[in-house]
């Protein structure tokens, strides 16, 4: 292997590359900064338990969070590649790069954080802060890893539980680490321990199937660990709320197998082929596992079941947070607690989460008081979603049912005179819609939501007040809206205590997930009305009927195919915008039909009394009065229109990225991943 991912594996193994001062270990990249005259080498670092500890928690501040500006597509997250979400923010990557079809194998070799493509293969060192737009390289986690897990036992004044504990949470952590690239490239370079200095890395790339089993294997190390325990105690939990489990293990392995059972790998032929072959290195089975084998989704079930039995064993530590009271304020609040914060001594519902940077401060200048959002969770949202980042789609919307659990039923209601009764089709929906996105509202529980800088309802329709206010939804020149809809997961109403004052956690898995997985390996199983118990855990914690008896033409008992597709659904409903699970669930399952299918947004126009629209520049609702009927239109996405959306234009190159150009070059067995 060339001297720099040598370098890379090696990092912190020679006596001059760890500086710091001995008695002020710090924590992430200023772990790597050099005190004056002061060297730490390896035997510092597992000398002292505080120092072993601070370097594993730099390897935490690694783990893959969706709102950490390293992980973003120049400002935008994975889910805008998804029929979720669209980004119209001009400089965002994806409009630079997927959206016009002009990502390349140079995409993430930047040193700065303009990064274009969804994921980084790279493993230069990384130029710049994680937390200031900079994206960390696998393989640098995985060092920091071996390092610990090899070194560990040496450390003079940590117990053997402790040890053994940090020993999981490392392989936990690796493993993730792995999967994240697991699930964009495919097969990958398998590093097996820490290189010291000199020692060339000369595996090359490994086989998909290969690439699974190595990640398994970590995981399986993790939950052999005997002080591995199975959670935080509530005792220490609000210091170390986000702390790596033997559950996030077990959770993890459910996940990852759920991926590899999956169309993409597990088929009868590989997703595409290679063209031309021109390192001598290519192999199909580097994206293909060679067949199709149906049992591995009763490898996933088995892990899934294997997640249940040890939480049952542990009293059912985890469970999903429940209702105070059975309405939308009670539903929407259960629900928000269990996506948005973090686990605490009565809430137990994320299994692995990753806990964004606030990186917010204030500054008094000249007398006054500047705040400073930077680019951790806050800035995220002022400079990125408000500039049209990650705007909803109205097929986001159509993907949310009905609050007595019956599916969108409004297929034909779009376009002039499509809707003559002027039905409210935003009126008595799935709860999650309105805490997943802002649509026209008469009232709402003002508990939950606040009251949007002074606005009791929600009129986003054409003219209204919330529309043509400043800096507040405006389709008429707010970016955030661009699409008709504005974003509400994670951001709510954008007041700064919430954005600044409420610290949240971001789920990488959560227990509805599980139940999810569960849900979509039963029904690959055979056992479909175990699926549809699985799905109803889910959906009741809202008050969403039993899905099979609210939508019966589905014949959901009988039909697989349907089946799938509801969890599918129920999953961008549930987990959407969490951790880029609508994307990848769209290429796990080779969705072409979703990829090529042109998105759209919303326009509503307010109908007079005579059942006219209203155009003129103000469309106010005056509160003492009936709430008026609407008719809606559809057009198709234009600003950021996809390439794949042309006809003929797609090909299936776009179900896992390139490889970095710069790291096959290198030499040491990397290929490319065909049609790149």
């Amino acid at each position: 292997m060339k001297k720099i991912f040598n370098f890379i594996l090696a990092l912190g193994m020679s006596s001059s590359i760890f500086t710091a001062c001995v008695d002020d270990i710090n924590v992430g990249n200023a772990f790597l900064e050099k005190a004056p005259g002061v060297d730490v080498n390896i035997d510092t670092v597992f000398s002292k338990a505080e120092y072993t500890r601070n370097f594993l928690w730099s390897a935490y501040g690694q783990l893959y969070c969706t709102y950490t500006s390293g992980n973003m597509m120049n400002g935008a997250p994975i889910d805008v590649l998804s029929d979720s979400y669209h980004c119209y923010c001009g400089w965002g990557g994806p409009k630079q790069s997927y959206y016009t079809g002009g990502l390349t194998e140079d995409a993430q070799d930047t040193d700065n954080g303009n990064f274009m493509g969804k994921f980084s293969y790279s493993t230069r060192p990384n130029v710049v802060a994680q937390d200031a737009g900079g994206r960390v390289s696998i393989y640098e986690t995985v060092r920091k890893c071996w390092q610990i897990i090899e070194n560990i036992d040496r450390v003079p004044d940590l117990s053997d539980t402790e040890k053994s504990c940090l020993k999981g949470e490392a392989y936990t952590i690796m493993a993730s680490r792995y999967f994240d690239a697991f699930r964009n490239f495919g097969g990958l370079c398998l590093v097996r321990k820490a290189y010291p200095v000199g020692e060339n890395f000369t595996e090359g790339r490994s086989t998909a199937w290969q690439t699974v089993e190595f990640i398994d294997s970590l995981i399986q190390c993790a939950i052999d660990e005997p002080g591995y325990r199975w959670n935080v105690p509530d005792a220490d939990i609000g210091q170390w709320s986000g702390r790596l489990t033997r559950a996030s293990a077990r959770a993890l392995r459910a996940k990852v197998w759920m991926f590899a059972a999956s169309p993409l790998f597990n088929n009868d032929k590989p997703y595409m082929t290679y063209d031309k072959k021109p390192t001598g290195f290519e192999n199909e089975e580097h994206i293909w596992f060679g067949k199709k084998d149906p049992t591995l989704w009763n490898r996933c079930l088995q892990y899934c079941n294997d997640f249940f039995n040890d939480n049952a064993a542990n009293g059912n530590y985890y469970q999903l947070v429940q209702p105070e009271t059975q309405d939308e304020a009670g539903y929407r609040m259960a629900y928000r607690r269990a996506y948005r914060y973090r686990n605490n001594e009565s809430r137990h519902e994320k299994i692995f989460d990753a806990q964004p940077t606030q990186y917010f401060s204030d500054e008094v200048v000249n007398g006054s008081l500047v705040n400073h959002w930077g680019w951790g969770w806050a800035g995220f949202c002022i400079d990125c979603v408000r500039q049209g980042g990650q705007v909803p789609t109205n097929e986001l919307q159509e993907c949310f049912g009905m609050q007595d659990g019956r599916n969108f039923p409004y297929s034909d209601i779009y376009g002039a005179g499509n809707n003559p009764n002027g039905y409210d089709m935003f009126a008595d929906r799935d709860p999650r819609l309105y805490e997943t996105m802002v649509v026209p509202r008469q009232s709402f529980p003002s508990a939950v939501v606040g009251d949007y800088n002074g606005f009791t309802y929600i009129d986003t329709w054409y003219h209204g007040a919330m529309t043509t206010a400043p800096d507040q939804f405006g389709t008429e020149g707010n970016d955030d809206v661009a699409s008709g809809y504005r974003k509400f997961k994670w951001f709510l109403d954008y007041s700064n205590d919430k954005m600044n004052d409420e610290y949240i956690g971001v789920a990488y898995i959560r227990l509805a997930e599980m139940y999810l997985i569960r849900a979509e390996a039963k029904a690959e199983t055979g056992d479909l009305q175990g699926a549809l118990d699985d799905l109803h855990v889910v959906r009741s914690r809202v008050g969403l009927g039993r899905l099979e008896t609210m939508n019966p033409s589905l014949n959901l008992t009988t039909n697989k195919d349907n089946l799938i597709n509801e969890i599918l659904r129920e999953r961008n409903c549930e987990i959407g915008a969490e951790c880029g699970d609508r994307t990848y669930d769209m290429i796990r399952r080779m969705r072409q039909d979703l990829f090529t299918k042109p998105l759209h947004e919303i326009v509503i126009y307010r109908l007079d009394d005579n059942g006219n629209r209203m155009t003129g520049d103000k469309t106010n609702w005056d509160p003492s009065t009936p709430w008026p009927k609407f008719e809606y239109e559809k057009p198709q996405i234009v600003n950021g229109a996809r390439r794949w959306w042309d006809a003929g234009y797609w090909t299936n190159k776009w179900y896992l990225d390139p490889v970095s150009r710069e790291e096959i070059q290198k030499g040491y067995g990397l290929t490319q991943n065909p049609g790149w």
